[in-house]
C-alpha cells in the first residue's frame, strides 16, 4: 500500500481499556473494518461487525500471521504490557503494516525533563527500538501524546481530582496551566492520524483538549458535588521528585512506592512541557480545543 493509499482496516490491541474503549467505538462510528487482538482467556463479548483474533503476545510468528493484509495497528495496553509492544512492531513490519501507533497516550516523553524520569524509561527504549526497527521497512509509526486526561483523572487515582471521595492534592499551589484531554478526544485525535498518514510519519503528534489548572478544575467539582467536605492538601512538585526519587531507590520494583509522584511531575512540573497550548497538533487533525464552559460542562456530566 503506498502512503497516499486510505487505511480502511485496523488491528486494536487493548480495546477494553480507559483508551481502547473510546478508540474502538472511534473507529467504528467512521466506518473502518476493525480487528480486536485479544487474549484467548478473555471472554469479552464485542459489536458484532468486529473481528476478534485471540493471539498469544510472545507469538511473533502468530500475529504476523494475524496482521495479514491491515492497514494499521494501533496499541492501547496498559503501562504494564509497555514492552510487549516491540513484539507486535516486529509483527506490524514484518506482515507490512503501515502504520504502528504505540501505546503512549500520557507525558510527552520528547521532553527532557520528563524523559529523565526513571518511570519512563521503558517508553523511551520502546522509542528506540522503533525509530531503527522502522527504517527501511514499510512500516511507520505515530506517538500520540496527550499529557493528563481529564474525565478519566477525576474518579481514578486522584490524578487531578478525586471526585467521590472529595479529595484534591494541589500541586504548587494548583494555579499552573496543563494540558489535559477527555478520554473521547483521544480517541479522535488517534484516529484522526490515519487520515493524515504523510504528515504525521515517524514523529510525535500532540493533543491540546484543554488547558486548565487544578484550581479551576476543583471550582467546577465544588460547584456541582457540592462545596462542603473537600480534603484540600498541598505539596510542591521538588517534593514530589524528591520522593520519587527515593522511593524509586529504595524500591524500583515498588511502582505504587513512586508512580504517580512521576506522573504528577511530568504533568504539572515546571519545564516538564504539559502545557501544550503552543506546541500541539489539534490543526492538522481537525480538532478543536475545549472552551472553559465545554470543560466545566464535562466536569459536571462526570459529577452527575
Amino acid at each position: 500500500m503506498s502512503p497516499s493509499t486510505p487505511i480502511k482496516r485496523v488491528v486494536l490491541v487493548g480495546a477494553t481499556g480507559a483508551v481502547g474503549a473510546p478508540v474502538l467505538q472511534t473507529l467504528l462510528d467512521q466506518h473502518f473494518y476493525v480487528t480486536v487482538f485479544t487474549r484467548a482467556s478473555s471472554n469479552h463479548s464485542f459489536p458484532s461487525n468486529v473481528h476478534v483474533a485471540n493471539v498469544d503476545y510472545e507469538d511473533v510468528a502468530g500475529m504476523t500471521k494475524a496482521l495479514q493484509g491491515q492497514d494499521a495497528l494501533i496499541s492501547t495496553i496498559g503501562f504494564g504490557g509497555a514492552t510487549l509492544q516491540m513484539k507486535l512492531l516486529d509483527a506490524a513490519i514484518a506482515a507490512g503494516v503501515k502504520r504502528f501507533l504505540p501505546s503512549e497516550f500520557g507525558c510527552d516523553t520528547h521532553n527532557p525533563r520528563v524523559a529523565a524520569i526513571p518511570l519512563f524509561r521503558t517508553k523511551l527504549d520502546i522509542d528506540e527500538y522503533m525509530d531503527e526497527k522502522v527504517k527501511g521497512t514499510g512500516t511507520t509509526y505515530t506517538c500520540v501524546y496527550t499529557n493528563a486526561f481529564l474525565d478519566w483523572g477525576l474518579v481514578n487515582n486522584g490524578l487531578l481530582l478525586d471526585l467521590p471521595g472529595k479529595k484534591v492534592q494541589m500541586i504548587d499551589g494548583g494555579n499552573t496551566p496543563f494540558t489535559a484531554n477527555s478520554l473521547d478526544f483521544i480517541a479522535k485525535g488517534t484516529v484522526a492520524v490515519l487520515k493524515h498518514l504523510n504528515e504525521t510519519a515517524n514523529r510525535a503528534i500532540r493533543l491540546n483538549g484543554a488547558v486548565v489548572t487544578l484550581n479551576q478544575v476543583l471550582g467546577y467539582a465544588k460547584k456541582y458535588a457540592g462545596a462542603e467536605g473537600w480534603e484540600v492538601t498541598g505539596v510542591t512538585t521538588e517534593a514530589l521528585e524528591q520522593e520519587g526519587m527515593k522511593n524509586f531507590k529504595a524500591k524500583p520494583e515498588d511502582l505504587s512506592g513512586y508512580m504517580m509522584q512521576f506522573i504528577k511531575l511530568a504533568i504539572y512540573g515546571p519545564d516538564f512541557g504539559g502545557n501544550f497550548d503552543s506546541n500541539n497538533d489539534n490543526a492538522l487533525l481537525g480538532l478543536k480545543k475545549m472552551s472553559d464552559e465545554e470543560v466545566e460542562q464535562l466536569v459536571k456530566g462526570v459529577v452527575k
